[in-house]
């Protein structure tokens, strides 16, 4: 896999911006504390010179050193990874269904890949369809885990695309949400276990989109799922 400059230039700009914040905030907890770096060097059997160099925010002080400074100050530090844009990268397994889909819709659809959602959100969508009728976000699952977290995560994008219509061209028009899988026992499995939560957060059958997808102006009447099927070589077609 080719190196992706936008992937290390991204990672190395958040761990600035996070050194930065945690080295602020260790030098505030230390200073309430009444310590002194040095003896916080010395608790951890470390020179002084390592924090200073974790105050003043440098990211190459290591992740142990890290927790254990915040340890002797009183204080939990926690990594979470928030999800606020699409990935830099995409598996093959993903960029086959992509082009599956691409193949079998109607030429009416003005198709986006890596669409930003616009505003502050970081967000993007897979696929985003705008036709004569309605705009149709399309969200890729390779393989689910939560399908609630996936549920909640896609209709989110919808939202926040429709509140970005408001003062756009498309404003008026119904924005819809598409899931699209790939026909695993996996997947079947899932959505035989919640069929409540199906109907609820996907109306339209997998049968209709795929329809109306191929003739942008059949009617949808809400979110669905897509089945797609994907070869291991060759190019999977959309059912």
């Amino acid at each position: 896999m080719a190196i992706s400059r936008t992937a290390i230039n991204e990672g190395d700009r958040q761990a600035r911006r996070q050194a930065n914040r945690l080295g602020e905030e260790l030098t505030q907890l230390r200073l309430r504390s009444g310590l002194t770096q040095a003896a916080v060097g010395r608790a951890l059997g470390i020179d002084r010179s390592v924090i200073t160099r974790l105050e003043h925010g440098d990211p190459t002080v290591g992740l142990p050193i890290r927790f254990r400074v915040a340890a002797v100050l009183g204080a939990d530090l926690r990594l979470s990874a928030y999800v606020n844009s699409g990935p830099l990268i995409r598996d093959a397994a993903q960029a086959r269904i992509v082009e599956t889909v691409l193949a079998g819709v109607d030429r009416r659809w003005r198709a986006t890949i890596e669409t930003p959602i616009g505003g502050l959100d970081r967000r993007s969508i897979d696929l985003r369809l705008d036709g004569p009728m309605c705009t149709v976000l399309c969200e890729v699952e390779t393989r689910v885990g939560s399908l609630e977290e996936i549920i909640r995560e896609l209709h989110s994008k919808r939202d926040a695309v429709r509140s970005s219509h408001a003062s756009s061209r498309g404003a008026g028009l119904p924005i819809h949400a598409v899931l699209i899988l790939p026909r695993t026992r996996h997947h079947q499995a899932i959505i035989r276990e919640h069929p409540r939560t199906i109907e609820a957060a996907f109306p339209m059958r997998p049968e209709a989109v795929a329809e109306a997808m191929r003739d942008a102006a059949m009617p949808w009447i809400g979110d669905g799922i897509l089945w797609t099927r994907v070869a291991p070589t060759a190019v999977a077609k959309a059912v």
